[in-house]
């Protein structure tokens, strides 16, 4: 298997060849990840349902066009990623009850600063207008590459489109510090 085939078959709709990378690498995946990140085997289950996620996920969205490295590599590398991603995320965790946060009422609390914050950003984004919300969602929603989100936004190059993405940041934070 290879990753031209991988990527035609699977942005054409057919997904057999994704199934057998699925099946081909899942016990190899788990037990590695069980072995060097000492992780339970629910845990190792779950990071390479979400490496198979984002495997597919870059190919649909042409993230993925060629590459040197095998299959196994790539999707290995993104399991070493989501894993210690996992891990930062746990450690939050456990640091914030080890601190002694009252974790009941405080979750529910940060939950709905949270959604308020959320609700006066997509105000914000809505305020700035283009091409400002056009930049800011190529690259916080769609994940796009700065040289992406030149092309798509009609920019001279990358660096003009970095420099306009900071400019638009700091304009929407202004917004919403104001409170829309």
């Amino acid at each position: 298997m290879d990753w031209s085939s991988l990527i035609k078959k699977i942005r054409s709709g057919d997904y057999n060849e994704l199934e057998q990378v699925y099946k081909m690498y899942r016990e190899e995946f788990i037990l590695w990840i069980m072995k060097f990140y000492k992780c339970s085997d629910d845990d190792a289950k779950d990071v390479y349902q979400q490496t198979i996620v984002a495997l597919y996920e870059n190919i649909i969205n042409d993230r993925i066009q060629h590459f040197n490295s095998s299959i196994k590599t790539y999707l290995f590398a993104i399991g070493k990623n989501k894993m210690f991603a996992t891990s930062r995320d746990k450690h939050k965790i456990r640091m914030e009850i080890d601190e002694g946060f009252e974790l009941t009422s405080d979750v529910t609390d940060r939950e709905e600063e949270n959604t308020r914050k959320l609700e006066g950003v997509e105000k914000g984004l809505n305020k700035i207008g283009d091409p400002c919300r056009k930049i800011l969602e190529l690259y916080y929603y769609h994940k796009k590459t700065m040289n992406e989100i030149a092309k798509d936004a009609g920019l001279k190059n990358s660096e003009t489109a970095k420099n306009m993405k900071y400019k638009c940041l700091k304009r929407l934070r202004a917004i919403c510090l104001k409170g829309v």
